[in-house]
């Protein structure tokens, strides 16, 4: 798996460095946390920062690598860490607006207990990006489809799930292009 993870990264930053002079470089992110306590005294917490950078060959194609780490306790703590490259094609409306649509593919590794878990998954979603100055800009998602697949140390089941939520659910981020 960590095999996997470092080749991933390298490829990624192999691409971007070998064509960096001909665009820009877009870094962007997102950081999540959340608390809750039921009625029944049950506290849950969560937190996830998303940080990615990528290359911007022209308006339309943006390629990169992205990286997510996510942890939460539900009685039980638990922790993800998923790295992979990503691709996005935008489709500029104005000087300010633009619609686009991203693909992430992602090597995961987790922990949940004492119990270790390595898969991948896939993650596509729309988003409506808004130029500020000096080369920021909001992003705005409304909900994807998702793919994950990992399987625990030692067991022979993998735990897979899919999620599609098109207009349910949203998102919002900063990007900065250089």
């Amino acid at each position: 798996m960590k095999k996997l993870m470092m080749s991933l990264l390298m490829s990624a930053l192999t691409v971007i460095g070998v064509y960096a002079q001909s665009g820009t470089v877009l870094i962007y992110g997102s950081i999540a946390a959340t608390s809750q306590k039921s009625a029944t005294g049950v506290k849950t917490s969560s937190f996830t920062v998303s940080p990615a950078v990528g290359y911007q060959f022209n308006d339309h194609w943006t390629a990169g690598l992205t990286l997510s780490s996510q942890s939460w306790k539900n009685g039980t703590k638990s922790s993800t860490l998923g790295v992979g490259p990503f691709i996005r094609y935008a489709v500029p409306l104005s000087d300010i607006f633009a619609v686009y649509g991203q693909f992430n593919a992602t090597a995961l590794s987790g922990k949940t207990g004492d119990v270790k878990t390595s898969g991948f998954g896939g993650t596509f979603f729309p988003a409506i990006g808004v130029n500020m100055k000096n080369g920021f800009a909001l992003n705005f998602s409304f909900g994807g489809l998702s793919f994950s697949s990992q399987k625990p140390k030692g067991a022979s089941a993998s735990i897979t799930n899919v999620d599609f939520n098109f207009g349910s659910g949203a998102g919002f981020g900063i990007s900065k292009n250089f």
